[in-house]
């Protein structure tokens, strides 16, 4: 039988805990800036994971191992790990979010840098959503000395985040706590290693918690399915947010879903959306707005840890016609032309939708350019948000 504790994580989190025979089994947020997600991490160690079943288990972020220690003088693949590429490529397929660890084996800065370039020639340029955590556990990396074991940590993380990535260390909550100094480790993300407790036993903030090592993930299990499997929560807060614009022009009644980009990709922080005019333009829970009236309104989305940034929405009436300054048009093989709609004075459409009825002669694509392909004549359709077309001929000779 299980027993309920309610515990504060980080300093952030109200968390409902189910522990079953010393082992957490669920964590439930309750009341939260910041909700978890469930996810594992993988090495060959694990052999070839069924990426589809651990997603239908719930689990929503892995942990893959890129390789161990630095790049050997005689074969590159040596220390990659042989499951890598396909957890990958696999886990991201499934609908996971994707972070890397790399075995430490360092003992000095200047072997931390060598495996960061390592690490990141493995990477070869690929997206991310979660950190590259630096897997410090070896005895090694801490025979040197607290400072010693910080300037390989901090000599790591900088080549990571030179590179573009999210750093982040992992090791356990003893070694957290007593074999790091963090003050020179300021903004680095911490993946803390503690199980069957409560909570871990590091008094620092931590983004994710692996906390247990024998979880039993159909699919992932190590020793051909017959062993565990390590289990994470995530709660990672947002670095920054940005809309990937700075301003937006609307007609009455369109609607349109903010974009906006969090860093790191992978973050849990909860997300909140405002309008400065609701008169103007509202914007619901999941960033969608729906302009009401003519006038402007400013759109703020801010995150639980206090990120934010702004939108311009400028509202405009809905056009009453579209129209193109010809009906026919000659282009030549191989040329390209730049679609104009001209829409009713002081009139949007954010949203505007081509076509084109004969593809192989001239193809048109999202931003109403278009490509004269073969010889032959078709009919490019323009749409607005409220269903105003106009249409014209595109001879190809």
């Amino acid at each position: 039988m299980g027993r309920i504790v309610k515990k504060v994580i980080a300093g952030i989190l109200c968390v409902t805990i189910l522990v079953q025979g010393g082992i957490l089994t669920e964590l439930k947020v309750v009341k939260a800036k910041v909700s978890s997600m469930k996810g594992i991490d993988v090495s060959s160690h694990n052999g070839v994971v069924d990426w589809e079943k651990v997603a239908d288990k719930g689990y929503e972020f892995a942990m893959i191992r890129s390789g161990l220690g630095m790049e050997p003088e005689d074969d590159f693949y040596k220390d990659v790990d042989t499951q890598f590429e396909r957890n990958y490529e696999e886990a991201g397929k499934a609908g996971l979010k994707v972070g890397v660890y790399h075995d430490c084996g360092a003992r000095t800065a200047e072997r931390a840098i060598l495996e960061a370039k390592y690490c990141i020639k493995i990477l070869n340029n690929r997206e991310l959503d979660y950190p590259v955590a630096y897997d410090m556990e070896k005895a090694g990396t801490f025979a040197g000395g607290k400072a010693n074991t910080t300037e390989i940590a901090k000599a790591f993380c900088k080549e990571i985040e030179k590179a573009g990535y999210t750093p982040m260390i992992y090791s356990s909550a003893s070694h957290l706590e007593n074999d790091f100094d963090f003050s020179k480790l300021k903004g680095i993300k911490v993946w803390v290693a503690h199980y069957d407790v409560e909570k871990p036993a590091y008094s620092g903030n931590y983004d994710i918690w692996q906390y247990t090592q024998n979880g039993n993930v159909e699919g992932a299990n190590t020793n051909n399915g017959k062993g565990g499997c390590d289990e994470n929560y995530s709660f990672m807060t947002a670095e920054s947010v940005k809309f990937f614009k700075d301003t937006v022009t609307l007609g009455i009644g369109e609607s349109y879903l903010s974009n906006i980009s969090l860093k790191p990709k992978g973050c849990t922080d909860s997300i909140k959306w405002t309008s400065s005019d609701k008169k103007v333009a509202t914007v619901s829970k999941n960033g969608t707005i729906e302009a009401v009236k003519s006038g402007k309104t400013v759109i703020t989305v801010k995150t639980g840890s206090g990120k934010k940034d702004t939108m311009i929405v400028i509202v405009k009436k809905a056009p009453k016609t579209v129209k193109l300054s010809w009906s026919k048009k000659t282009m030549k093989i191989g040329t390209k032309y730049q679609l104009k709609p001209i829409l009713t004075a002081n009139s949007a459409s954010n949203k505007i939708s081509y076509f084109s009825s004969k593809k192989s002669v001239v193809s048109v694509d999202k931003n109403g350019m278009l490509h004269a392909k073969k010889k032959g004549q078709a009919m490019i359709t323009i749409k607005t948000f409220n269903d105003k077309t106009v249409s014209g001929i595109v001879v190809v000779k």
